[in-house]
């Protein structure tokens, strides 16, 4: 019965720890699509839509893409 409580409190513990560095996670992973975009010779463009600032690239190539769209697609990672 311990054991069982015991791996509960690891488990809500791990999920915490989850849950803090989300943010930082998501701020770093648009910087790198940030950073891809301007070294594949885009511009990065922002854009205010619902109150809210959204950051596109415009590629060389003509495509425009979401930073965070971008960071899925092209396969970043967080290092």
């Amino acid at each position: 019965m311990v054991r069982y409580g015991l791996l509960g409190l690891i488990g809500m513990a791990l999920a915490g720890c989850a849950a803090q560095g989300t943010t930082g996670g998501a701020e770093q992973a648009q910087q790198i699509a940030v950073d891809y975009c301007e070294q594949e010779g885009g511009e990065v463009r922002t854009r205010q839509e619902a109150g809210k600032a959204r950051q596109y690239c415009h590629l060389v190539e003509g495509r425009v893409v979401e930073v965070n769209l971008l960071y899925q697609t092209e396969g970043l990672r967080v290092h």
